[in-house]
């Protein structure tokens, strides 16, 4: 919580720390083009931070994390962002974290999802409006591309739900999985996967398990958008591990049999437990409900409040 209130507190929204930010841009790309780089704008000169800068922190250890969205742990008043968490971690752990590195540092500082910096891109140094706002998706999936290529093994995920659009689900994700030193295999979620009440407890178990999760993303189920059916097809394209050959098939199957999600047996069963965390105290199940239309590194997730009930509609 430390973590985020400072940076919170350091979101440029005032036009005195707007323009702190505007001075720090200047500041970099005029340094870099001393050195020779030769950027003709700002803009190219921030690309080439994302295509260029070192995404390894000299400091950690070989594994990496990745986050995306927030919840709310058992005990805390407020959600928390699950960068903060993997941040915390990353130190006492070693691990990698790309706002750690220092490409991530420098692009974090930047703050190019807020408006009122989008705003002063335009303003001061004559960015295309448009530009302006694509420049923080398309920066942030260079660079976390570049992040998840370095990835020397096995990695770590700080998230419960993944959206299609997040950055770990459009772009870390399929790359770890593509990695030879990383797979399916690879990934390890350090938080429990949510309860999704309109799913049967197995089939929900079956996609919560680490191998099966990295490649399911949130929308394959939507209850609003998709049909049992439509989820069996999704599921059926999914690599499973030996042991959940027979789950899988079973809840293709069953998924199959029915033409909505209220037609489905949902008989309840004892939650899974994850625990990795090791003295942090988080629930068993985080309660999911679907994204803002966001493209941010998992910015705003979806738990506006803890609720104590063990199914919790998405």
């Amino acid at each position: 919580m430390e973590r985020q209130n400072e940076y919170e507190a350091n979101v440029p929204r005032t036009g005195r720390q707007v323009s702190e930010v505007r001075d720090r841009i200047l500041r970099d790309w005029r340094e870099a083009n001393e050195k020779g780089e030769g950027h003709a704008d700002v803009q190219s000169f921030i690309r080439s931070v994302a295509a260029n800068a070192s995404v390894t922190n000299e400091d950690r250890g070989d594994v990496r994390a990745f986050w995306s969205y927030k919840s709310q742990p058992e005990g805390s008043s407020e959600v928390v962002e699950h960068r903060y968490v993997a941040q915390a971690c990353g130190e006492s752990r070693g691990y990698q974290v790309l706002e750690d590195s220092p490409a991530g540092r420098r692009l974090d500082s930047y703050h190019l999802w807020e408006p009122q910096v989008r705003r002063m891109l335009t303003r001061d140094f004559d960015v295309p409006s448009k530009e302006a706002v694509d420049l923080a998706p398309e920066v942030w999936s260079t660079v976390s591309r570049r992040y998840a290529e370095e990835a020397k093994g096995p990695v770590v995920v700080f998230a419960a739900d993944i959206g299609e659009k997040s950055v770990l689900g459009k772009d870390e994700l399929p790359q770890l999985l593509a990695h030879e030193r990383v797979g399916k295999d690879g990934v390890e979620f350090a938080l429990p996967s949510p309860r999704h009440g309109h799913l049967p407890p197995e089939i929900d178990e079956l996609i919560a398990d680490d191998p099966v999760r990295c490649q399911i993303r949130m929308e394959d189920f939507d209850p609003k958008k998709t049909t049992p059916k439509e989820f069996a097809q999704k599921l059926a394209a999914v690599s499973v591990p030996e042991n959940r050959r027979a789950a899988h098939q079973a809840a293709i199957s069953r998924l199959m049999s029915a033409d909505s999600y209220p037609e489905l047996n949902e008989p309840r069963g004892p939650d899974r437990a994850h625990g990795f965390m090791v003295a942090v105290d988080i629930p068993d199940r985080v309660p999911s409900q679907r994204p803002a239309e966001h493209l941010g590194h998992g910015v705003v997730n979806p738990v506006p409040e803890l609720a104590r009930t063990a199914e919790v509609e998405r």
